[in-house]
C-alpha cells in the first residue's frame, strides 16, 4: 500500500486520492535538481536513452556552476564533465559574448538544455518537491508543485541531487550536517558578479556573510537583504561595473543524507582505505569557519595543531556514502552525500559534484539494466564505465598534496624516514612532519628533541607529543603560550595557527591540570591581547580576530580540563565565569575575507561555555 508523505501540511490532496493514486506519468529515473551534479546524472541518463524527468526551483540548469561560481576551486579531473566544459569553451567563440573569469555561466546553461533537447528528458523549472509516495523501502513516486500546478509522477529510481537533501529528508531518511555545539553548518557566500574595465570580463567575487539556518525562509530571506547591504560590496571601484548578485546563495553545508556509512574525517587523516570508490574527490578540508575553537577535536587538531587548512586531500567514495540505509531506489548526489560535518568541508566541490552525478547515473543505469535495489548492484560494471570516462581515476588518489603559501617550493614527497621527520620539523612548513610522526607515535625520538637548542624543533615535538597525549613538552608549551608566540608556520597558503595560540590548544588536549592556572591567568589578561604585533592574513584580518582565538581556545582548553579533573570543575568554572560572564565582556571577530565587518561573538561564548558544563555534567 502506498503511504504519502508531504513538506506542507495544507492539504493538497485528499485520503482517498492517497490511497488511489494514479500516475499519469512513469520515468526509468526522476532527478530531484538540475544543479551541479543534476544536470551531469541526467544528461548521462539521457543519452542511454532513459525517460527522465528533472525536477528543479530555478528557471536554468547548472546550479551554483551556472548562477554563482562560475570558476572552479579544487576537486579532481576526468568524467564526462568535462567534454561538456570543452563545448561550453567552443560555443563561445561561436557569440559575440563577454570574456568570463571560467566558464560562461549562460552557455553552460545552454549547453546543458542542448544536450537535454533530442532526449526522452523532461524538465519541470520553477518547480519543488511537494511530497512522495513510499511503497515500504522504495519511493514509487512524487508529487511536485510547477507554475501550472499539482502534477504526481512515478519512477523506477530517484537521484537526490537538491542540494539540502529535500528527497531524502521527507522520506526520513536524511539529517542536518553542522557542528556537534550549535548545529550551524558553513558560513555561506553571497557572490557578486561584476564587469571588469580593465580586462573586459565578467568576473565575481565572494565574502563569507554569516551563519544561515537555509531550511528557514525567513532567516534565509533575512540574511540575502542583509548581505546585499554589506559594506564590502558598497564600496565604489572605479574599475569595475556591478552587473548584479547571484540569484542563488553560495551555501556550503546542509542537509545530508543518512547514508548506509558515513565518511568522517578521522577516518580520512587515517588513511582508511576503500576498495570499492566511485570516484575519488579532491580539496582541502576548506572550512571557512573563525570560531575554530568550536569546531571538532578532530578538525582543531588538523588546523590549529598542524596548520595543515590547505593541504590537498584526496577521498574515495563509495556507494555506500551515496545511498540512504532505508531506502532501496535512491541515491545521492552532490554535497548530500553521507558526511561528517567536516568532510562536508571538503566534499562539495563543484567538479567533484559533477562526478557524483555521472556516478550516481552509472548506478541507476546499472540498477535499471539488471532490475536490482542500488546497492545490490556489482561493483566491476560500474568500475569498467567510470573508469572507460576517468570520473574513476587512481591518478586522483594522491592521498595529500602539498597546497603551499606564494613563494614557497611544493613538497613534492612527505616524509617517512626519521631523518626526514626531522629536517621538516625544523623548517618552516612541518605540517607534513608532524602529521607523520604523529601517525608514526615516535615519541621518544619527540622527547629527545624537546632538549635541542632550535625553538621550531622544541615547540614542534611538543605539539605532536601533545596530540599523542603525552605531556613531556608540557612547559614548552606553557611558555609558548605564555608570551603568545606570534610565529606563523609556513604549510599552508591560509590559515596557518599562531604558534601561541597551537600551543594553548594543545594544553586543552592534554588536560593535565598544572595548565589550568596559568591559562586561567591569561584568560584574565585578555584585554591584553590586542596589543601584539600581529601579520594580518585571510584568518586574522583585525586585531580583534587575534584577541577571539586566544580567548576562544582559552576557554576550550580550560573547559577540557575541567572535563577531566572533577576537583577542579568549580574553580575552573567561576574563574571562566567571572571574567566571560561579567556585563562589561564583549569579543568579536570578522570573517573570511571580510575583515571590515566585526561580529559580537559574545553570545556565541557564552553559549559554547554552558554547552560544554552540560555535557561535563552529563560525563560525570
Amino acid at each position: 500500500m502506498l503511504m504519502f508523505q508531504q513538506i506542507l501540511e495544507h492539504g493538497e490532496i485528499t485520503k482517498e486520492q492517497r490511497d488511489n493514486v494514479s500516475f499519469s506519468n512513469h520515468y526509468d529515473a526522476v532527478i530531484l535538481g538540475g544543479g551541479t551534479a543534476g544536470s551531469i546524472a541526467a544528461i548521462c541518463l539521457a543519452k542511454k536513452g532513459r525517460n527522465v524527468l528533472i525536477v528543479e526551483k530555478q528557471n536554468f540548469l547548472g546550479g551554483v556552476h551556472s548562477g554563482a561560481m562560475f570558476h572552479y576551486y579544487q576537486g579532481s579531473p576526468g568524467g564526462i564533465y568535462e567534454e561538456y566544459d570543452a563545448q561550453i569553451e567552443q560555443q563561445k567563440k561561436q557569440y559575440r559574448l563577454p570574456e568570463v573569469f571560467g566558464s560562461h555561466p549562460l552557455m553552460r546553461m545552454y549547453v546543458y538544455e542542448q544536450e537535454l533537447e533530442d532526449t526522452n528528458c523532461q524538465i519541470s523549472f520553477d518547480s519543488a518537491l511537494a511530497g512522495i509516495y513510499t511503497d515500504g523501502r522504495t519511493i514509487a513516486g512524487i508529487q511536485y508543485l510547477t507554475p501550472f500546478g499539482l502534477k504526481e509522477a512515478s519512477g523506477d529510481y530517484f537521484i537526490d541531487a537538491s542540494a539540502e537533501a529535500v528527497l531524502c529528508r521527507i522520506a526520513g531518511s536524511a539529517k542536518k550536517s553542522g557542528r556537534e555545539f550549535d548545529g550551524l553548518s558553513q558560513p555561506f557566500s553571497n557572490v557578486r558578479q561584476f564587469f571588469e574595465k580593465d580586462t573586459c570580463r565578467i568576473t565575481f567575487d565572494n565574502i563569507d556573510a554569516g551563519y544561515v539556518r537555509q531550511e528557514l525562509p525567513e532567516e534565509y530571506t533575512g540574511h540575502i537583504i542583509a548581505s546585499l547591504n554589506n559594506p564590502v560590496y558598497s564600496k565604489w571601484q572605479k574599475d569595475q561595473i556591478t552587473m548584479g548578485m547571484s540569484p542563488l546563495l553560495g551555501v556550503r553545508e546542509g542537509f545530508t543524507i543518512d547514508g548506509i556509512r558515513q565518511l568522517c574525517m578521522d577516518q580520512v587523516i587515517q588513511d582508511k582505505e576503500l576498495t570499492e570508490p566511485l570516484f575519488f574527490s579532491s580539496a582541502n578540508i576548506d572550512n571557512h569557519v573563525k570560531d575554530m575553537a568550536f569546531e571538532s577535536q578532530t578538525l582543531c587538531d588538523w588546523v590549529v595543531g598542524l596548520s595543515m587548512w590547505s593541504t590537498l586531500v584526496s577521498v574515495p567514495i563509495d556507494k555506500e556514502v551515496m545511498i540512504p540505509k532505508a531506502l532501496d531506489n535512491v541515491i545521492a548526489a552532490g554535497r548530500i552525500l553521507s558526511l561528517d560535518h567536516d568532510m562536508a568541508s571538503h566534499t562539495r566541490m563543484m567538479r567533484d559534484c559533477q562526478k557524483s552525478g555521472e556516478a550516481a547515473a552509472t548506478v541507476v543505469e546499472e540498477a535499471l539494466c539488471l532490475g536490482l535495489p542500488l546497492q545490490d548492484v556489482p561493483y566491476q560494471a560500474l568500475k569498467e564505465k567510470l573508469t572507460q570516462t576517468g570520473c574513476l581515476s587512481l591518478e586522483n588518489h594522491y592521498v595529500l598534496r602539498d597546497n603551499p603559501p606564494p613563494g614557497r617550493e611544493r613538497i613534492s614527497h612527505f616524509d617517512l624516514t626519521m631523518e626526514q621527520i626531522r629536517k621538516g620539523m625544523l623548517s618552516d612548513s612541518p605540517g607534513f612532519a608532524m602529521l607523520a610522526a604523529w601517525k608514526m607515535r615516535i615519541t621518544e625520538s619527540l622527547k629527545s628533541w624537546l632538549t635541542e637548542d632550535n625553538i621550531n624543533m622544541q615547540v614542534n615535538s611538543a605539539l605532536v607529543l601533545a596530540l599523542c597525549e603525552d605531556d613531556s613538552g608540557f612547559s614548552v608549551l606553557i611558555d609558548t603560550a605564555q608570551r603568545r608566540d606570534c610565529y606563523l608556520p609556513q604549510t599552508s597558503k591560509s590559515y596557518n595557527s599562531l604558534r601561541g595560540i597551537s600551543a594553548v590548544y594543545a594544553l586543552g588536549r592534554l588536560h593535565n591540570a598544572k595548565a589550568s592556572e596559568p591559562l586561567l591567568r591569561m584568560l584574565q589578561q585578555n584585554e591584553t591581547l590586542i596589543n601584539d604585533k600581529v601579520h594580518f592574513d585571510k584568518f586574522i584580518g583585525h586585531l580583534q580576530d587575534y584577541r577571539f582565538q586566544y580567548v576562544s581556545h582559552l576557554v576550550r582548553a580550560l573547559l577540557t580540563i575541567a572535563d577531566y579533573h572533577p576537583d577542579l570543575c568549580r574553580s575552573i568554572y567561576q574563574g571562566i565565569d567571572e571574567i566571560v560572564m561579567a556585563p562589561e565582556f564583549t569579543v568579536s571577530s570578522t570573517l573570511k575575507s571580510n575583515p571590515d565587518c566585526l561580529h559580537d561573538m559574545t553570545g556565541s561564548l557564552r553559549s559554547y561555555i554552558q554547552w560544554r558544563k552540560n555535557k561535563g555534567e552529563r560525563k560525570l
